[in-house]
């Protein structure tokens, strides 16, 4: 009878592998895998097939920590969305890069390939008439725009500390969990309602927090 258990259950984790395999999006993929991995576990202990009882034991817990990865990610971008414009959420998911006074994240007319969350110091982007503190996103529209260019500089008015994410990563999150993309989304149009208030003097009703980006 348990020999009859073992063999359901190694022939379970292969379905189930082979499901989190054909998985589009990251939530069902990694369940499907932590499901697999339970399952041959069972299969490879009861069977003392070490090889495949290691590898399990070891994919296990990591699935298990990139599932709750991207659920906290998804939480906090639902957060963000009742909340202020911040989007301190991102940070673990970027990289810390450290600018001088004076010097600029990017000039007017380059090329867009990443968006920016300010941690520390203001950054000035001087052909909107905008200053940016921390815990502001800068740099996102550029993903939007038909030609990916900057549409204002962005110069640091102090030492600065800024993270970074290449657009490639910023849409791999999106594809990765299309849930994450809309929040996003949603904050995105939050952001142009914004700059339309500001632009109108004020009529559109937004939060206090956003800003204009480029």
């Amino acid at each position: 009878m348990l020999d009859t258990i073992a063999i359901i259950c190694g022939w379970a984790a292969a379905a189930v592998a082979a499901y989190a395999f054909w998985s589009k999006t990251m939530i069902p993929l990694r369940a499907a895998s932590i499901a697999a991995s339970v399952l041959a576990i069972v299969y490879a202990g009861w069977t003392r097939d070490w090889p495949v009882l290691a590898a399990n034991c070891a994919t296990l817990p990591l699935n298990l920590f990139r599932l709750n990865e991207m659920r906290r990610l998804i939480a906090d971008a639902r957060s963000a969305n009742r909340e202020e414009l911040n989007f301190d959420w991102l940070k673990p998911y970027m990289t810390a890069v450290d600018y001088e006074a004076g010097s600029a994240l990017f000039e007017k007319g380059d090329a867009a390939d990443a968006v920016f969350v300010v941690a520390e110091g203001q950054i000035s982007l001087p052909e909107v008439g905008v200053i940016l503190g921390p815990g502001a996103m800068i740099g996102e529209m550029g993903l939007f725009t038909a030609n990916h260019k900057r549409m204002s500089a962005a110069r640091c008015m102090g030492a600065v500390r800024a993270f970074r994410m290449p657009y490639g990563e910023f849409e791999q999150l999106y594809y990765q969990n299309p849930q994450f993309g809309l929040y996003l989304v949603r904050l995105m149009v939050r952001r142009l309602e914004s700059n339309l208030g500001r632009y109108s003097g004020g009529r559109v009703g937004t939060p206090p927090a956003a800003r204009p980006t480029v």
